[in-house]
């Protein structure tokens, strides 16, 4: 399944080859597309879950969880506990799904920055209009497609980029096309200012979801999140990855709280 030209699997913090594997199901390449593929345990729970009660335990093995997700490199068995083994496929199906979101956020955070450059839209409600369409485009390229590559992206980008006579300047549009995806290459490599920024507020959004629930509370503040970079708003996503992590936390707790308890009282 992995090609040349994919942004599949980990993310691989060594830039050797130039290239960032993204948490199980992603990677980046300088020349390459996107494939995508969350595993069927990585279902939305549907069900309004609780925020944490501010116990300890509770409040590490949520944030525990988050961190672990959040990580470079893909999870293993061996990076669990005896009390998180039997969870491995839903966590592992967690990272493409936060993956994807740092992708979506990143390719629109791209087209902001490219049309204030331009200058291209001065009014601030056609800017958010035609930021919301794109994103939209986006995340359906990227739901529907399991290789999308970075160049489909940037075609998305550059088709809301355009305008007057570039529409008919082939030359115009295809050197515009080839900046947006160097842009967004750049932007996808861990270490980059621009990845760093939407890695932190993705993590901060989910963050966010995994203390205050899957209610309103949760998805205000995710939201707050996303605003902070000038991002299209991926509360669903967000949610749907979060609700993953507080099920498994709270069954976690339920079912290993005495033993979680002993270890942090001995900490």
């Amino acid at each position: 399944m992995l090609k040349n030209n994919s942004v599949v699997h980990h993310i691989n913090a060594r830039m050797t080859e130039r290239e960032m594997r993204i948490g199980g199901s992603l990677m980046v390449k300088t020349n390459g597309s996107i494939v995508t593929s969350v595993p069927s345990a990585a279902t939305n729970t549907g069900n309004q879950q609780p925020e944490c009660n501010g116990e300890r335990v509770d409040l590490l093995v949520r944030l525990g969880l988050l961190k672990l997700v959040s990580g470079i490199s893909g999870i293993t068995e061996e990076s669990l506990s005896e009390t998180l083994k039997l969870n491995l496929n839903r966590l592992r199906a967690v990272q493409p799904q936060i993956q994807k979101i740092i992708v979506i956020s990143t390719s629109i955070l791209v087209f902001r920055q490219i049309r204030m450059a331009e200058q291209a839209l001065v009014n601030p409600v056609a800017m958010e209009n035609i930021v919301v369409r794109c994103g939209k485009e986006v995340i359906e390229l990227l739901d529907l497609s399991e290789e999308a590559r970075i160049e489909e992206i940037a075609e998305i980008i550059s088709g809301f980029s355009r305008d007057g006579e570039e529409a008919f300047n082939t030359n115009k549009l295809q050197a515009r096309k080839a900046v947006m995806s160097r842009m967004l290459v750049k932007s996808l490599q861990a270490g980059d200012s621009v990845f760093e920024r939407i890695s932190h507020a993705v993590y901060l959004a989910t963050r966010g979801v995994v203390l205050a629930g899957n209610g309103p509370q949760g998805r205000k503040l995710a939201k707050m999140a996303h605003r902070w970079v000038g991002a299209v708003d991926p509360t669903d996503k967000v949610v749907a990855a979060a609700e993953i992590l507080v099920a498994v936390a709270t069954v976690s707790v339920n079912v290993h709280g005495q033993w979680y308890k002993y270890l942090t009282d001995n900490m």
